[in-house]
């Protein structure tokens, strides 16, 4: 069994997700989780782990999802190994925290975890006061682009930025730290920023600041 992450963008009315689902299993594939990213302006963006028999279906598998009236493909991805289960993640990052670990361990624990769960390009924690990265994972961008990244973290609304689709931070205040996730395609959602934040927290509670 091959394993993909598909992308959609779908009229948020009933019955769409429905017919997705049919055409999916028209090809043999199995619909096994299902993501509700985001919704915007009448259309929901759902994140579906399809697995399917052969990457020779994958081609098959987007001309019968295109199909469905209204659907569009935002990205579909191969995964390597399981399908992600965020609620897992989170459990098991809230064990970490029993471990006795100290702050540094922790953040490199987060960092490679969240990078790992979201495909995203990299994951870095930064000290909040100097700017140095206490635990990172993946090819992390120029000290000066990180900076600019903290920068946004930090600064008070209303916000003087644009969101940037394709960075995530967090802010953890008992580490002293922020947590920044960059991932270049497909864009950081809204669900997917909100469960960056939460497993942000939910590590912070066991750090007393980088040493």
């Amino acid at each position: 069994m091959f394993n993909y992450l598909i992308r959609l963008h779908l009229p948020d009315r009933p019955g769409a997700l429905g017919a997705v689902a049919s055409r999916i299993g028209s090809v043999g594939g199995d619909v096994v989780s299902i993501d509700i990213l985001e919704r915007i302006d009448g259309m929901v963006v759902d994140e579906l782990g399809v697995g399917l028999a052969g990457d020779h279906l994958i081609g098959l598998l987007r001309d019968e999802v295109l199909e469905v009236d209204g659907v569009s493909i935002e990205s579909l991805r191969p995964v390597d190994g399981a399908l992600p289960d965020r609620n897992t993640e989170l459990l098991e990052v809230a064990s970490e925290l029993f471990k006795g670990h100290s702050s540094v361990a922790l953040l490199e624990h987060l960092t490679a975890r969240v990078r790992r769960s979201l495909g995203a390009d990299f994951a870095a924690a930064l000290d909040a006061d100097d700017s140095r990265v206490v635990g990172s994972d993946g090819e992390l961008p120029g000290a000066e682009s990180l900076n600019a990244m903290a920068l946004r973290a930090m600064s008070p609304p209303p916000y003087p930025f644009e969101r940037d689709d394709e960075v995530a931070t967090a802010s953890m205040v008992q580490a002293d730290a922020i947590l920044i996730v960059g991932r270049s395609t497909p864009v950081l959602r809204e669900r997917e920023r909100q469960w960056i934040s939460i497993m942000a927290e939910i590590a912070d509670h066991g750090c007393q600041g980088p040493t």
